[in-house]
């Protein structure tokens, strides 16, 4: 007999090349603040456009 069982993503798994993220979805508070800590500190932070990579992406080689 063969079982076959279907693992559903969770919060934060990539899905069809889309966002991380779904946007009808609320970050848990700590996740919030650990963003908003992050851009503060002039870190990059999933979901949001790096522009430091922009300008790097679009030199030639």
């Amino acid at each position: 007999m063969t079982t076959t069982m279907r693992l559903t993503p969770g919060t934060g798994v990539q899905r069809d090349g889309s966002e991380t993220v779904p946007r009808h979805l609320e970050l848990e508070p700590i996740f919030t603040e650990l963003a908003r800590r992050w851009a503060d500190a002039g870190r990059a932070v999933p979901g949001r456009p790096d522009e430091e990579w922009t300008i790097l992406a679009r030199r030639s080689p």
